[in-house]
């Protein structure tokens, strides 16, 4: 799932959007759904080790709120194909100081956090079973820099920028063929000084 903290393209979440999604298994179905494609309440259920009637409820919620949609012409009435909708997860800095959304966007926050973590884990713990040209194409990197607020702010347009140029044209691509899914994190944010935690 692509979550991003300030708008690109696409649409930026209003209170009951964000609220409807900041839930684990809906994150987690939307995740599933970016990584693998289409999927039935079934198939997603069998990926995340829930029910069915969990999976099939919490996809029809996240469709209500215009997040997933049914795959056309696919599928039948006793089982209905889903797709996550291509649009881009947009929040503001304003959301986590409002009172309104301030729960609903840690919960968000910190649960992709925590599966951008494990998936991280995976590929560390299980690279051996990746092809190598596959491997070779991963990039595990992390620096810190100490910048003013206005270089700060430059650096995060421009990377915004640059990436949203760069990732476009393979926005909405379905699985299939010798394509696999690849995940790309970025992680910029100013550090916590410990001087300055209550």
């Amino acid at each position: 799932m692509e979550e991003q903290s300030h708008p690109q393209n696409g649409q930026v979440l209003d209170v009951t959007r964000l609220k409807a999604l900041a839930h684990p298994i809906r994150i987690a179905l939307l995740e599933s759904l970016s990584r693998y494609g289409a999927q039935t309440a079934c198939g997603v259920a069998d990926h995340l080790g829930e029910s069915s009637g969990s999976t099939s409820y919490h996809l029809r919620q996240l469709a209500k709120h215009g997040f997933v949609r049914e795959v056309e012409g696919r599928g039948t009435a006793r089982e209905r194909w889903w797709e996550r909708v291509p649009e881009p997860i947009q929040t503001t800095s304003e959301m986590a100081k409002s009172p309104a959304t301030r729960d609903a966007t840690r919960i968000l926050a910190k649960t992709v956090t925590d599966g951008r973590s494990q998936t991280l884990n995976d590929f560390i713990n299980h690279s051996e079973s990746v092809a190598d040209d596959w491997a070779e194409t991963s990039i595990i990197m992390g620096l810190t820099l100490h910048l003013t607020l206005e270089e700060a702010k430059e650096v995060s347009r421009q990377a915004s920028e640059h990436l949203e140029k760069l990732l476009s044209p393979y926005r909405g691509r379905s699985g299939g063929g010798n394509t696999r899914p690849v995940e790309l994190h970025l992680n910029y944010f100013p550090l916590i000084d410990p001087g300055d935690q209550s």
